[in-house]
């Protein structure tokens, strides 16, 4: 049980402290806060009404095992330091400069709690951020809307993953990583500060699938982001941020379009011509095509010319590239042209 803490921390210029201690079953605490004044706010020790549950909370973070020193060459503006003491055992003392220790958002939760005041938690934070992908697949029952979602939470250090079928048919999973999760949320700022919150293709011919992004932060403000979702429109830092997410989650991207590289690096931009590397299995060899079909993927069945007569082959699209015109691997006039899709079930009777 907790005896005594006291906690220093100074994070983005906002200096603060609290002095927490237990007597008869009760938690009491003073916080500081040092801005342009020392002690510019002082709170007096009041006891906590929910002292049972706010110490269970404190307990499962084992404070009492943190290392002495924390260091790290990590960006952030963070110094900090813990004195910590238990009934019948001495004190802990930790420090860090730059690196947090395990559960150190559960830690500014609890102390904010007590005194939100005190700023121990940037009013900017980030508590949540959900992520809709919704898109219209072809299924054998026709076309069907497809949805994913991704929620990071916070306060839970969870991650909630859903994809569904015009929601009759769906599944879903839960990852919990402490600190993780974190990291994916602090590094939204970083990425996508002054990234305009609508970005859409009006010009696209099919109608391609749409992230929505919602971000709530700490001091209660929400923020929206509505973006088409593929190379054309999305933030140049969107492969780097989905990407860290899946790295540091270890999420599969066998089932996900969300966190699937084909999917968000798809697309030729403004001025880009699209080269498409084309398995064709009757020869057994790939070659290059070029096509202005945006809509293409990687996997899809085309029909290319093939032989002294051009004549239209049935292939595999194995890989898509994008090129400016100075940067191409090889002359546009040297490169034939996809015929388009192929959507003749009976490959046998075209050679």
């Amino acid at each position: 049980m907790l005896k005594r803490m006291f906690f220093d921390v100074t994070r983005g210029g906002v200096h603060s402290q609290i002095d927490v201690w237990v007597e008869e079953g009760k938690v009491y605490h003073k916080a500081r806060l040092f801005n342009a004044m020392p002690d510019l706010r002082v709170k007096a020790g009041e006891p906590y009404e929910l002292s049972t549950e706010w110490l269970m909370r404190l307990s499962r973070l084992h404070l009492w095992d943190l290392e002495p020193h924390y260091r790290s060459d990590h960006p952030e503006d963070v110094v900090w330091s813990l004195r910590y003491e238990e009934q019948g055992r001495g004190e802990v003392l930790s420090e860090g400069v730059g690196e947090y220790p395990p559960g150190w958002d559960e830690l500014l939760l609890l102390v904010d709690e007590l005194a939100p005041e005190g700023e121990f938690i940037d009013p900017y934070l980030i508590e949540t951020l959900y992520m809709t992908y919704k898109s219209m697949e072809e299924t054998e029952f026709g076309p069907q809307e497809y949805t994913e979602e991704m929620t990071l939470d916070r306060r839970s250090q969870t991650l909630r993953y859903r994809r569904s079928f015009a929601d009759d048919i769906y599944c879903q999973t839960e990852y919990k990583n402490m600190n993780e999760v974190s990291v994916g949320l602090d590094m939204w700022d970083r990425f996508f500060r002054d990234t305009p919150q609508l970005m859409m293709d009006d010009m696209c011919p099919i109608e391609p699938a749409r992230l929505t992004v919602i971000v709530d932060r700490h001091e209660g403000s929400q923020e929206q982001y509505l973006w088409h979702y593929s190379r054309t429109c999305l933030p140049d830092a969107w492969p780097r941020f989905i990407g860290m997410i899946a790295q540091r989650l270890q999420i599969a991207t066998m089932f996900t379009n969300l966190i699937n590289p084909g999917f968000y690096l798809h697309g030729a931009k403004a001025g880009e011509l699209i080269y498409c590397t084309v398995k064709i299995p009757s020869l057994g060899r790939s070659f290059y095509y070029i096509t202005n079909d945006n809509s293409l993927r990687r996997g899809d069945k085309v029909l290319v010319p093939t032989g002294e007569d051009r004549s239209p082959t049935s292939g595999e699209i194995t890989k898509i590239d994008y090129y400016l015109p100075e940067n191409v691997p090889f002359p546009v006039e040297d490169v034939e042209p996809i015929y388009g899709r192929d959507f003749d079930v009976d490959k046998e009777s075209r050679k």
